[in-house]
């Protein structure tokens, strides 16, 4: 896992909002290898292990999904992003284009929250498990992607919540109405949303 990204991480548990504290115990560069994750409300831990941040159990979150039709080229295309800095999410069987993305979003860190299990991270891609919430800060995202095994209406809620005011959201499903979204394209199996400006 990015140690910068957990600034743009949060408790999933039911309460206020607060930035969680990483202890690295094993690092590669700026990707914490080990550690661990705390909640300064709840005192809840999480365990990163072999690069991956646990928001349950290790081995707990769901490991079969479909394979995603979103390929890289086209989420690129279809979030539009201009410059470097922040975060792209990727919620579920879209995060198998992760890494083939960051590598078209130089500066910008892609990471992906119940990905296929052969995904793996790296120094280009995080991977978070969570089964039961989304664990990202409102506000604090540049792009989010949601694959269709996530694509009801609890996780489209949470999407959207992420994302920056003016931004996009792609959804693997072209009928999806995620709240706050206004959509800008259906069709091909895709929905492609602005998230509403304050």
């Amino acid at each position: 896992m990015f140690i910068e990204l957990t600034e743009a991480l949060r408790c999933p548990g039911d309460h206020e909002e607060a930035c969680l504290v990483c202890v690295p115990s094993v690092m590669d560069g700026r990707r914490v290898v080990r550690g661990g994750l705390g909640c300064p409300v709840c005192r809840s831990e999480f365990p990163v292990v072999d690069g991956v941040a646990w928001f349950a159990p290790p081995g707990a979150a769901p490991t079969g999904t479909a394979p995603s039709g979103l390929r890289a080229d086209a989420l690129h295309a279809f979030l539009d992003l201009q410059g470097a800095g922040g975060y792209v999410l990727l919620i579920g069987n879209t995060g198998e284009a992760g890494p083939a993305l960051a590598a078209l979003l130089p500066g910008v860190h892609v990471f992906g929250v119940n990905p296929p299990p052969s995904v793996v991270p790296s120094s280009a891609f995080s991977v978070l498990r969570s089964p039961h919430a989304l664990p990202v800060r409102r506000a604090s995202m540049r792009g989010v992607v949601v694959g269709s095994d996530a694509a009801g209406a609890r996780w489209l809620a949470a999407a959207a919540l992420a994302l920056l005011p003016g931004l996009r959201m792609v959804v693997e499903d072209e009928g999806a109405a995620p709240p706050g979204i206004v959509p800008l394209a259906r069709g091909a199996g895709a929905f492609v949303g602005e998230k509403r400006a304050r």
